[in-house]
């Protein structure tokens, strides 16, 4: 078992930032104690979960996302667990799945932000001008996401303060983007945002062209409500500037940092930290009684709204 007091030390909280989550998310040292007692007592008598974690640190960013509300807490791990064990094979991160996922994030597809912004965010920005359609398939854009988003969600800060997602398609974005993959499974993609547990304070679309209103309608029936209110869809970058701040960005975008020192930090983050999510991913339900339990079927469709505030 983890030791309270060595509780995600690892990561170097300000202390702006810790005042932060005790007046947003209800957070004290009581609180947090008696809520992980609970939780793991919930899932030692769960119905379907035969086995899973009971770490304090995959724990607590559930907690966090859903601000110590345990009917929602217990809810969104129940669909996160569901949900992954029906789209094992995007959370398949074998050796070889791996290269492939390495090779794409090299390719400058997606970044994290080296720093994080006044407000304690950091921002995950993706690039589809990196996106070779001869070289990667969608399955390696569902699988670089779903190793970055939780590796992101292992860092104190992100989970109290929350991140901003941007979607450049403002360079080189084609009609061969948009049908790399089925339309179905892109709707079960966007919707794992629900189920993964961050905080989505910005989520701006860049330069989204006419052909693509189609994938705009998909993203906005996968998410939530709540993040459909902070979804921003904006012209050009010069419009980002409104929602994210500038200065923890790369070079590129009038930010401080070299896309090697960007791209380098968040590699060297996940090479850490992967093998912590991986024992997160090491669980076991009955499928079938949870689905009904939770009325979800394979589509996403059907899944009932989520909020992630």
């Amino acid at each position: 078992m983890t030791n309270p007091s060595n509780l995600l030390s690892y990561s170097k909280v300000p202390e702006h930032i810790i005042r932060k989550s005790k007046g947003e998310i209800r957070e004290d040292e009581s609180r947090k104690q008696q809520s992980l007692q609970q939780f793991k007592e919930w899932i030692a008598k769960h119905p379907f979960i035969k086995r899973c974690t009971t770490d304090d640190r995959h724990l607590i960013p559930f907690l966090r996302t859903k601000k110590y509300k345990m009917d929602e807490v217990f809810d969104i791990f129940e669909k996160a667990l569901i949900f992954i064990k029906s789209h094992e094979n995007w959370y398949n991160f074998s050796e070889e799945n791996l290269k492939r996922i390495f090779d794409l994030y090299d390719a400058g597809f997606i970044r994290v932000t080296k720093d994080f912004d006044s407000n304690g965010r950091k921002t995950i920005f993706v690039n589809h001008k990196n996106f070779d359609t001869e070289k990667f398939d969608h399955l390696d854009v569902f699988r670089i996401h779903c190793l970055v988003a939780p590796i992101l969600a292992d860092d104190e800060a992100s989970q109290i303060c929350g991140v901003n997602y941007v979607l450049d398609l403002s360079e080189d974005f084609t009609m061969k983007h948009l049908t790399i993959c089925p339309l179905k499974q892109l709707l079960e993609f966007v919707s794992q945002i629900k189920f993964t547990p961050l905080r989505y304070k910005n989520i701006c679309i860049v330069g989204l062209p006419g052909f693509a209103t189609q994938f705009l309608n998909i993203i906005k029936l996968g998410i939530t409500d709540t993040m459909l209110k902070r979804l921003h869809v904006l012209n050009d970058v010069n419009d980002l500037w409104k929602f994210i701040e500038k200065a923890p960005m790369n070079e590129k975008y009038g930010g401080k940092f070299t896309d090697f020192e960007t791209k380098e930090n968040f590699k060297r983050i996940i090479l850490e930290k992967i093998e912590n999510y991986k024992n997160f991913l090491n669980f076991e339900i009955d499928l079938e009684k949870g689905a009904k339990m939770k009325n979800l079927h394979e589509s996403v469709g059907s899944f009932r709204k989520l909020e992630i505030d």
